[in-house]
């Protein structure tokens, strides 16, 4: 009769223990499942092992639409500066000649020669906002340029779920000295990839896709 107790008694007390273990391990894997729902790269890199691309941003910067109409501006807004600048010289060219013909000395002369210099003076100094404003102008626009390349890259990296993505570089080494040739080798960055992590045609197509669809920048 004790026995009997005994064993009831150790019975219950096995249900409550494997209860505990059932409510504890339903209780790890609702954990761990919300952890891998946070987390689901850390899975999936280790998994499906390194994604690397690689891009070559001299062949994207060539192949840009945009770049190519921000190109076409840039050498338009330089030329009308060019053409400014031409025409304050044509002036005081004929106004040195004016003066040339005037007697030494004479009130004409002398009026000539001040607005001579002051002419010479308004041609140097817009010569130099010219220059200062195409280099301005050419910073900020290769600048946005660089900026909208690599987010253009990293979208795709986080889209597709790229673990690293390289720029690679392909220098010319037919022309230049010694010294230029070291340089262009230390810049070279890719020694060598396979053509499927080129992921360079897409992103200029990508890019190329997008400023055609906002009317060409319009």
């Amino acid at each position: 009769m004790k026995l009997e107790k005994s064993c009831k008694k150790n019975r219950g007390n096995i249900k409550v223990v494997f209860g505990v273990i059932a409510s504890l391990t339903c209780l790890y894997l609702f954990s761990l499942g919300g952890i891998q729902a946070k987390e689901p790269g850390a899975a999936s890199s280790s998994s499906r092992g390194l994604k690397i691309g690689v891009v070559d941003l001299n062949a994207v910067f060539e192949k840009y639409e945009k770049r190519k109409a921000s190109d076409a501006q840039l050498k338009e807004q330089e030329k009308q500066y060019q053409k400014i600048i031409n025409d304050k010289k044509k002036e005081l060219v004929s106004l040195n000649e004016k003066i040339q013909l005037l007697d030494l000395g004479s009130e004409a002369r002398k009026k000539d020669e001040e607005t001579f210099e002051k002419k010479n003076m308004e041609l140097e100094s817009y010569a130099k906002f010219a220059e200062k404003s195409l280099m301005r102008k050419y910073k900020d626009y290769f600048g946005g340029l660089y900026t909208e390349v690599c987010k253009e890259v990293e979208d795709i990296g986080k889209r597709e779920q790229y673990d690293l993505i390289i720029k690679k570089e392909e220098p010319d080494l037919q022309g230049g000295g010694i010294s230029e040739l070291q340089f262009k080798v230390g810049i070279k960055t890719v020694l060598y990839h396979s053509e499927s992590v080129d992921m360079t045609n897409q992103v200029i197509d990508n890019l190329n896709k997008k400023y055609s669809e906002t009317g060409k920048g319009k």
